[in-house]
């Protein structure tokens, strides 16, 4: 039985956003980055990390409680669960998308505006070619995701050697190096902004099992595709974009396909009538503050744009990993 609603416990998830913001700022202080190190006194943590006092012992006492640090003997220490999470570098390091998130907080205070108006937050253009501390941290928080979730899937999407893969708006490129390092023989490609190419290039290191993987400078919005391909992955990608934009680029896609070829979109699976995963649900607010005309999709939906597309064999794969928000949707174009 779900706890029943009640004043304390609206309360709470009214106030979700202090723990948030506590998590984030010892990402961003380097807190937690100099407790991956090891145990510190308070007094040695705030003369390393140039932090008041004040402002560290309430922190530390904050995520103390939260359960996200120990405390023995006066030293304080992540927690032996949280550490794996919070050590950069690590394989399960999840700092880039706590950063991520913080580069929100902002913009997510201006909900009720969006909600008003149907508009994203006002903000200042950045050009693509720009790199900014906070195109970085999305970046390379996409990245560290992917990782969770591309291992293995190239077995399950039933990748084989000789075929030809487009990533389409695939960013650092997680996916294809690791279906390619996956599947000997699978020759990949990754679509982008030219902006993606630099983090495309550090991935490369991370996968130097990988076999013939490149990338293709382009905008999805103005430019086709090339081809044609076996296999094209759309991943996190039409989230982004409004349903007629969606459909546009799922078209796109289908004439890139070679004859047989199967496309597959991996997406935040949005259900309509709230039995969903909640993060989908929300991520669709996300993309109300960040995007002109984003949203979370149902599964039905992204069939829709398939089915649009002339693709045929339309199937829902299910969730990407257990549990999570994230599903699959596949389509084969007709010999």
């Amino acid at each position: 039985m779900s706890e029943p609603w009640n004043g304390p416990r609206l309360t709470g998830l009214s106030q979700a956003y202090w723990q948030a913001c506590a998590l984030q700022a010892a990402v961003q202080t380097g807190l937690a980055a100099r407790l991956a190190q090891g145990p510190a006194e308070l007094e040695d943590l705030s003369r390393e990390l140039a932090l008041s006092r004040r402002g560290l012992h309430a922190l530390l006492t904050s995520l103390l409680t939260l359960g996200v640090l120990t405390k023995h003997g006066g030293l304080y220490g992540l927690h032996p669960e949280a550490a794996p999470f919070l050590t950069p570098g690590a394989p399960r390091d999840v700092s880039n998308a706590v950063l991520h998130m913080a580069d929100m907080v902002c913009d997510w205070a201006k909900l009720e505006q969006c909600v008003r108006t149907g508009q994203p937050v006002e903000r200042e253009r950045v050009t693509h070619s720009v790199e900014t501390p906070e195109r970085a941290h999305f970046y390379r928080a996409m990245r560290d995701i992917a990782r969770q979730q591309a291992p293995g899937l190239a077995a399950r999407l039933g990748l084989a050697a000789g075929q030809r893969l487009l990533d389409l708006g695939g960013g650092p490129g997680v996916y294809a190096y690791t279906f390619s390092a996956e599947t000997p023989g699978l020759k990949s490609w990754v679509f982008d902004l030219p902006g993606a190419k630099e983090h495309f290039q550090e991935e490369a290191e991370a996968h130097p099992e990988a076999g013939e993987v490149g990338f293709l400078e382009g905008d999805y919005h103005q430019d086709e595709l090339g081809g044609p391909f076996e296999v094209i992955w759309i991943s996190q990608v039409l989230h982004g974009e409004g349903p007629e934009e969606c459909e546009r680029l799922v078209q796109k896609a289908g004439r890139a396909l070679a004859p047989g070829g199967r496309l597959f979109i991996q997406e935040f699976i949005m259900d309509p009538e709230g039995k969903g995963h909640a993060f989908a649900a929300l991520f669709s607010l996300n993309m109300l503050v960040n995007t002109k005309a984003g949203q979370s999709y149902s599964a039905e939906e992204l069939a829709d744009f398939m089915a649009l597309a002339g693709l045929a064999e339309i199937e829902n794969l299910g969730a990407t990993r257990e549990n999570s928000p994230a599903g699959i949707i596949k389509a084969v174009k007709r010999a």
